[in-house]
Formats: structure tokens, C-alpha cells, sequence
């Protein structure tokens, strides 16, 4: 079963990839376009893509979007945890009860899921109850745990909650969702920001239609990236529910650490009290129902109960 969402989530972070590099590539080029004045749209695209005029702002976008991405890939504990005060549990050097109750929790989930590697452990300090995962690959990964959700949760609950981040690191969901975070971050930043260097008055019909098109994919981009987030994150979410109970052997642990974090979240809106909104859609609860990258709490019940 593993393998199997393994292969799934290698191809769709291949198609990510490959959608992401196809729309730098036209917005790049658009922009090009405006910047050589060209005459008729067609004939600017070839004229591009022959090298016949040098792509200027198309090879910088991808050079500069290569960067970020890179740098977030070596950077992405500290800028997923920045923000707040945190603490990462060291196995073998846990100063506290606490520590080492988590820790043996963890122990525990990495021996009954039979893993050949041990994510890195963090307690980060907020007034809300969420957990989250991350990294590039399973063997530089990390969970997060509120200090809210620690001291609220039972013991199998916390435990449920990890084994639902660990089936993130399992499934390989960790990946896919970096990449659509930086990438939707650089496209949106980039058509927001950076095609109005070029976008001035022009007589010629091929620079004004695209700079027509770039435009309207001002409202269009972010309404891509939305579809494609919550696509991908809400299968998502119902697949480390379920590897959450495969790994308990029960599913009602998941069910009441979903009932009580989202009936924290149903007494205060702590949207404006996380400073960090780069691990807004890792959350295993969003924020906010409408619009969220994740499933409703109720729909995510129904499915560990297979109703």
C-alpha cells in the first residue's frame, strides 16, 4: 500500500514540477515579449524560443526560482520554525519528562512502522494546537508539536497525531508540498511584482496582447495555485489519517485529537497569532475551513469511521 502512494506522490510532484517550470517558462517569455516589443505574439514566442532574441527575463526567472528553491531546501527548518520559540528533542539528551515521554513516543512509532530512519523531534511554543511535518526527503525530516497540543492531548492522542505527520514523511507528502509551497510563492511574487518592470505603453499588437495576457493571469495564477493546493493536500490528509490508525491499530485516538484541536480552533481564531505563514498548509488543522488546503474536520472523521 506504502509503495504504492509513494509512486503516486513521486509522479504528481514530477507533474508539479514540470507545471510550475511550464508556467515560469510562458510568464518569462510574456514578459520577454513586452520587453522586445515585438510585433505579433507568435512571432515573439518564436523568435524567443529560436534564441534569435535572448530570453533575458525567462532565463533569469528560472535561474532566480532554482535559487529559492535550493535555498529553501537547505534552509527549510529555519523557515518553517521561525516565528516562534522552539526546541528540538534530542534523543538521549531530553532535559525533561515531557522530553522523554515524546521521544519514547516517537521511538515507538519508528519501530512499529519498521523505518529505517528517525525524523528530528521539535516542541515549538504557541497558544494553538497543531503539529506539523516537513523536509526534503525522509532521512532530513522533522515533526513540530505545539507545546498547546502536548499538554492538552492524552498520550495515544499525541501519539496519533505524530503517526499522522510520520505517514506524511512515509507517503513522501513532505516533498510535494515544499515544492508546491515555493513554487506558488515565486509564481505569484513574479507575476505580482516583477512583469511590471517591462509592462510600459506600446504600438506593437504582440507586445500589448501580452502584456493583456499577463494581466489576466494576475487573477488567474493564484486561483491555479488554490485549485492545485487543495487538490494535493486534502487527498493528502485523508491518506495520513488513515496511515495515523494503521499505525495505532485504532482509529478513535486520530478521532478525538481532530475533535479537540478543532474545537480549540472553534472557541479562538488564532489565524493572526501565527506569524509564519509558510506552514499554514503542513498544519495537520487549518485555520480556517473556507478555502482550506485541508479537508473539514467532519469529512476527515467520516472517513477513519468508513462511513
Amino acid at each position: 500500500m506504502f509503495d504504492k502512494i509513494i509512486q503516486e506522490n513521486r509522479f504528481k510532484t514530477q507533474c508539479v514540477i514540470i507545471l510550475y517550470a511550464a508556467i515560469f517558462i510562458v510568464i518569462g517569455l510574456l514578459v520577454d515579449i513586452v520587453r522586445i516589443n515585438a510585433s505579433s505574439l507568435l512571432g515573439g514566442f518564436y523568435a524567443l524560443l529560436t534564441f534569435q532574441q535572448l530570453p533575458i527575463v525567462t532565463l533569469c526567472l528560472l535561474l532566480v526560482a532554482c535559487g529559492i528553491v535550493y535555498y529553501t531546501i537547505s534552509h527549510f527548518k529555519g523557515i518553517l520554525l521561525s516565528g516562534n520559540e522552539y526546541k528540538e528533542i534530542v534523543k538521549g539528551f531530553e532535559e525533561t519528562s515531557q522530553e522523554r515521554e515524546l521521544s519514547r513516543i516517537l521511538d515507538e512509532l519508528v519501530r512499529e512502522a519498521c523505518l529505517d530512519f528517525r525524523p528530528k523531534l521539535y516542541l515549538m511554543e504557541a497558544p494553538f494546537m497543531n503539529a506539523f511535518a516537513s523536509g526534503w526527503s525522509a532521512h532530513n525530516s522533522l515533526i513540530a508539536l505545539t507545546t498547546t497540543l502536548v499538554r492538552n492531548l492524552k498520550r495515544d492522542e499525541i501519539k496519533a497525531v505524530m503517526a499522522h505527520e510520520l505517514s506524511h514523511i512515509r507517503h513522501e507528502d513532505i516533498r510535494l508540498t515544499l515544492v508546491v509551497g515555493v513554487l506558488s510563492n515565486i509564481m505569484l511574487l513574479v507575476v505580482n511584482y516583477g512583469v511590471y518592470m517591462f509592462l510600459g505603453n506600446s504600438r506593437e499588437r504582440g507586445a500589448n496582447t501580452a502584456r493583456n495576457i499577463l494581466m489576466i493571469l494576475q487573477f488567474v495564477l493564484p486561483l491555479l495555485t488554490l485549485v492545485l493546493q487543495m487538490f494535493l493536500s486534502r487527498s493528502r490528509e485523508y491518506m495520513a489519517d488513515s496511515g495515523a490508525a494503521y499505525l495505532m491499530g485504532d482509529s478513535m485516538p486520530m478521532i478525538r485529537a481532530l475533535q479537540k484541536i478543532s474545537g480549540s480552533y472553534a472557541q479562538s481564531d488564532f489565524s493572526e497569532v501565527d506569524t509564519n505563514p509558510t506552514r499554514s498548509a503542513l498544519y495537520i488543522v487549518g485555520f480556517k475551513e473556507i478555502f482550506s488546503t485541508h479537508p473539514s474536520i467532519e469529512n476527515r472523521i467520516k472517513a477513519l469511521l468508513g462511513k
